[in-house]
């Protein structure tokens, strides 16, 4: 999202120079406008199939587990920027007023974006606010807030195909890549949850168990002076 700002700026700085830099900011914008959205749904799609994976403990061993949640809560970010930046081209080339950007009261098509949108925005909230949820112990109302990114993507396809103009091939095989891609998350997550529990079991690694550090050597508690005195004095009898 930085990154984006700093680009226009300098854009903009530039095109105060001379004609070059204008055409140049100009097919940077038309390209932003057009394909900015297109990215927000290969990013947005990253996160529900990275989240699927994730969540589910047979599939990925704990630190990959890890590395995929990482993952996807930066690719969530991603989508959230280049959907603002999505939003805000179509308001600037005048394609759609603000408050459709936020409210489904245009046509079908441009409202399903307007709802997708909103929805990805609650749940990368949601996400952020993941700790306060937990520490509120309403776990289920994070997770029920949360599910809705599987409600924002269809929708987010559903926009993405009707709206705006004939999409470029190109185009058209990310938004079937992002249908294989959630699918086949989808389709593992279902596969591992109907697996019988003994298999489930038999397939779980168990991990080895920690040695266990030797006891410390009693030591031996001090003796007084008087204690001293006695010992001594039962070894010279003895002698």
């Amino acid at each position: 999202m930085g990154t984006l700002v700093v680009v226009v700026i300098l854009g903009a700085m530039l095109t105060a120079r001379n004609g070059l830099s204008a055409g140049i900011l100009a097919e940077a914008q038309n390209f932003l406008t057009f394909y900015a959205g297109v990215f927000s749904l290969v990013a947005l799609t990253t996160t529900v199939a990275l989240g699927l994976l994730a969540s589910e403990r047979l599939l990925l061993p704990i630190p990959w587990r890890v590395r995929a949640q990482l993952v996807h809560r930066a690719a969530a970010l991603v989508g959230v920027g280049f959907l603002v930046t999505h939003i805000g081209m179509k308001i600037a080339a005048g394609l759609v007023p603000a408050w459709g950007s936020v409210l489904p009261t245009t046509n079908l098509a441009i409202g399903a974006g307007a709802i997708a949108s909103d929805l990805m925005i609650v749940v990368v909230a949601t996400g952020v606010m993941r700790g306060r949820f937990a520490q509120a112990e309403r776990p289920w109302l994070w997770r029920g807030l949360h599910d809705l990114a599987y409600l924002a993507w269809p929708v987010s396809i559903l926009h993405g195909l009707a709206a705006g103009r004939t999409p470029a091939t190109w185009v058209s095989w990310s938004y079937i890549a992002c249908l294989v891609a959630v699918g086949t998350a989808l389709l593992l997550r279902v596969v591992v949850s109907l697996r019988p529990a003994a298999t489930i079991a038999d397939d779980l690694e168990t991990l080895p168990m920690p040695e266990v550090a030797p006891a410390p050597q009693s030591v031996p508690e001090p003796i007084s002076i008087v204690g001293r005195e006695r010992t001594a004095s039962k070894l010279r009898r003895v002698v």
